[in-house]
């Protein structure tokens, strides 16, 4: 019995096993909280997340929150109450915070990358760790992230805020403002 159990345990990859376990304490920590069975996990530690009463996670949705510099815990990541987070998006917290706030509306194919890579000339870019100056993401309560959204470091997404579906977000948006585009440009303000 023990040999089956062993076993089948080194059929899969280390990987596969660290996510399981990352989902259950997610689970575990955040008990009125739907993450979906195939949300895939790469995470240093279960506090890196904050996440608030009721917030949704759809299935294939990827989060990344790792610090790899040792003297530096500057990952996190922290979602409100009530926010709905949909299908197959991209949410990379490492080396930067991630600030989602309540009752948000995430739709599908969304990327939301908090931190660049430096690259300065002598040295291979990934050995250089995070650039450190626009290093988070802020959204605001009740904004609502059309599918295939990307939305790049450095960015203030104010309260009630909408970005169209297909935008680029490289500057911050205002408050109940609804933007477009490639970069996203206001294209009138939310009344």
């Amino acid at each position: 019995m023990i040999a089956k159990i062993v076993k089948g345990i080194l059929r899969y990859p280390y990987w596969f096993i660290k996510e399981f376990i990352a989902l259950m304490n997610l689970r575990i920590c955040n008990p009125t909280c739907y993450i979906a069975r195939r949300t895939f996990l790469n995470i240093d530690k279960v506090s890196f997340c904050e996440f608030g009463q009721e917030v949704s996670i759809g299935n294939f949705t990827t989060i990344h929150i790792r610090n790899y510099c040792k003297n530096k815990n500057n990952s996190k990541l922290i979602i409100g109450d009530n926010t709905y987070i949909g299908e197959f998006n991209n949410i990379r917290a490492s080396g930067a915070e991630i600030t989602i706030g309540k009752n948000c509306l995430i739709s599908q194919h969304v990327s939301i990358i908090g931190s660049n890579h430096n690259y300065d000339k002598g040295s291979n870019i990934e050995e250089q760790g995070w650039d450190e100056t626009k290093n988070f993401i802020q959204i605001g309560d009740d904004v609502w992230v059309g599918a295939n959204t990307v939305i790049l470091p450095g960015v203030k997404i104010g309260d009630g805020a909408i970005v169209g579906a297909g935008s680029v977000v490289t500057k911050d948006v205002k408050p109940f403002d609804i933007v477009v585009g490639h970069a996203a440009k206001v294209l009138k303000h939310r009344e």
